[in-house]
């Protein structure tokens, strides 16, 4: 599943291959269809060629004589028991850490930025909450499956 936010403020759910989106926590029919192509930077939307480039924090996608920009947010991987911890889903620097102890979060929200790849990658908040602990600090090396920040349900 991709979660993604478009140039309206709308935030999807995509699974490839699915039937159905999410937008906005409600279910809509997926009408398209996606591929990955084998070569770099290239995709097919519904049996049309896109080209796609990633420009900062963004992913550009050219199809049909338009430009589409995608800002994707990845979610850190829960933390194990019931302690609200994220863990770094891949092994990377820490650049950022967008957030300090006793902030309160909403789900969705980017709270760790990685590098990992020589890609950057936006760590976002698993659920609501307040910001309890921050395991590590910008710079630090952290591998997959390390605890990064605890969050305390607010619900």
């Amino acid at each position: 599943m991709v979660d993604l936010r478009d140039n309206q403020g709308r935030r999807w759910q995509i699974t490839i291959g699915s039937a159905e989106a999410i937008c906005d926590d409600e279910s809509v029919p997926n009408e398209h269809t996606f591929e990955i192509d084998a070569r770099p930077n290239r995709m097919w939307v519904d049996g049309q060629l896109a080209h796609v480039v990633k420009v900062g924090d963004d992913w550009w996608v050219h199809l049909d004589g338009c430009i589409h920009v995608i800002s994707i947010d990845e979610q850190g991987a829960s933390g194990s028991g019931d302690d609200g911890g994220m863990t770094a889903p891949m092994p990377g620097k820490i650049l950022e850490i967008l957030c300090s102890i006793g902030d309160q979060v909403e789900q969705g929200q980017t709270l760790i930025v990685m590098e990992a790849m020589k890609m950057e990658h936006r760590i976002a908040a698993n659920g609501p909450g307040e910001i309890v602990a921050i395991h590590h600090e910008v710079g630090e090396q952290v591998d997959a499956g390390a605890t990064l920040i605890d969050i305390e349900d607010s619900e």
